[in-house]
């Protein structure tokens, strides 16, 4: 099986990835986890992977590859959104970035949401569900990975990532490039890494203290569609 995790920069790929491992690791499995940092690399992997195996890949934007792949039985998707005001916000502390750079980039990366969403099977998981639903939410995904969680199971991975995101070592080592992942992108069985990878700190409604009061204006004028759409509020 393959999981597919994926979606909007700054949504809560970095959470699920961990989770992930967790639900997998409860169950002894054997399995790897990838970070694709370029589109290279993630269509090498995609190329390369096998369906009999497990494989845990984090990415950004999809490829014709991507697409492709995610057609077969054993690949899990799962995409993952977030208020685009609170994406602007992200890109421009984490990648030190301009506000229309930042905002350049949510547009494009919102673009292919719809791409996304035809994909068969996929799983899609709001970021305020991340932020204030996570056990819930992690019965969910591990549902669809097939694994039936005892709650007290998913109790307790849900306490073990509120705990990785209040140590202050993941909130200053967090990134959107996917570098943390890098030294540990192999976790099978007993190599699993005892450390964990970076995890952003849950936060809803940055922009509203981030921004300017212009910055602020220009947001919700231009993100007005979608904010409407996805029911994000003012």
């Amino acid at each position: 099986m393959i999981i597919f995790n994926f979606g909007i920069p700054n949504s809560g790929t970095d959470w699920s990835q961990e989770v992930f491992k967790k639900i997998w690791d409860s169950q002894n499995f054997s399995f790897q986890a990838e970070d694709a940092k370029s589109l290279e690399e993630l269509n090498q992997i995609v190329g390369t992977m096998k369906l009999n195996e497990r494989m845990i890949l984090r990415f950004e934007l999809l490829t014709e590859e991507v697409i492709a792949a995610a057609q077969q039985d054993a690949v899990r998707p799962f995409y993952h959104y977030r208020d685009p005001r609170d994406v602007v916000c992200m890109e421009m502390e984490n990648s030190n970035i301009p506000f229309a750079t930042a905002v350049d980039q949510t547009v494009a990366a919102y673009q292919e949401i719809h791409l996304a969403l035809c994909l068969p099977g996929i799983m899609v998981i709001p970021y305020e569900h991340i932020a204030e639903n996570a056990e819930g939410l992690i019965y969910q995904m591990a549902t669809k990975l097939g694994v039936l969680l005892k709650l007290d199971a998913v109790s307790a991975i849900a306490s073990e990532m509120r705990e990785l995101q209040a140590e202050p070592q993941y909130a200053s080592a967090a990134s959107t490039g996917g570098a943390s992942f890098a030294t540990q992108s192999v976790r099978i069985d007993e190599e699993h890494a005892p450390d964990s990878s970076a995890i952003q700190p849950l936060s809803i409604g940055k922009w509203r203290e981030q921004l300017s009061q212009s910055e602020k204006a220009m947001v919700n004028r231009f993100f007005k569609p979608l904010v409407d759409q996805f029911g994000f509020g003012e």
